[in-house]
């Protein structure tokens, strides 16, 4: 009696929910305390980015074991690059806060505030990406950056949307901190969405390139099945030209017919007038 209720409520939706939302709550948390101290925040990113990308293409019943695994296996390139971009994004924006404001009385000139907001962009256009391409691919920290800058610039569209994700749910744990045990899974997953268009895009070019001949293949499946259409529609054109000139050479004997009609009732005409 016992067993057949805990089945039925194993399957149940209600605990399906119950399940997604621990697991939702358990690997924010795990985000959060890996991340304070700050150094290790790419490295907790990367490990989220991980488990969700587990949990939901490899349906995982294990998240937080997951989660930990990739914390380990990328903490070192994870806290790397962590620092490389806490370093530059702290220059470029003490540099946009010179350029605006200046610096103990001294101020730059007006041409100076696009420069700034020019080198600024680098570290827009790479952020986003890198921990989520660190928890897909195994490379050196340069690689990292430079396809990680790539990605971004590609997919500029995505990468404006997955800024407004990011402040967005920083805005919201500032402004209400229990939010901390759902927002940063919530940000993550959508982020997820995004980056695995672009990455799976990106597999799919390097496929083709390194086995053209399955590619062919289907070229020639296609171009065959197209060569049939053709084939069928001049068929049919045929067909549809010689039914008109059946038609038409239906029409020439009834035309014949009437014409010989007429011819003899002009002559029996004649005939009764003599």
């Amino acid at each position: 009696m016992s067993s057949s209720f805990y089945d039925r409520f194993s399957n149940s939706r209600l605990y399906d929910l119950g399940d997604k939302l621990g697991d939702i709550m358990l690997l924010s948390l795990c985000w959060l305390l890996c991340s304070l101290p700050v150094v290790t925040l790419g490295a907790s990113s990367t490990a989220l980015y991980y488990a969700i990308h587990r949990r939901f293409t490899k349906e995982s019943s294990t998240p937080v074991q997951d989660f930990f695994r990739s914390f380990k296996r990328n903490l070192l390139q994870g806290i790397i690059l962590n620092v490389i971009l806490m370093i530059y994004g702290g220059l470029t924006a003490f540099n946009i806060y010179f350029a605006f404001c200046g610096w103990n009385g001294v101020h730059l000139p007006s041409f100076y505030i696009p420069v700034s907001i020019l080198l600024a962009l680098p570290f827009l256009f790479s952020a986003l990406y890198v921990f989520p391409y660190l928890a897909r691919f195994s490379n050196s920290v340069g690689s990292t950056l430079f396809h990680s800058f790539t990605f971004s610039t590609m997919y500029a569209g995505h990468t404006i949307r997955m800024w407004i994700f990011v402040i967005l749910s920083v805005v919201l744990m500032v402004l209400f901190f229990p939010s901390v045990l759902v927002v940063p899974f919530i940000c993550c997953y959508l982020c997820w969405k995004l980056c695995e268009r672009d990455f799976s895009y990106a597999l799919l070019l390097r496929d083709k390139r390194e086995h053209p001949e399955n590619y062919q293949e289907e070229s020639k499946g296609g171009e065959e099945e197209s060569s049939d259409e053709e084939l069928s529609d001049d068929g049919e054109e045929e067909d549809e030209s010689e039914d008109e000139e059946v038609e038409d050479a239906a029409q020439e004997d009834l035309s014949e017919d009437e014409e010989e009609e007429s011819d003899a009732d002009t002559v029996d005409e004649e005939t009764s007038e003599e």
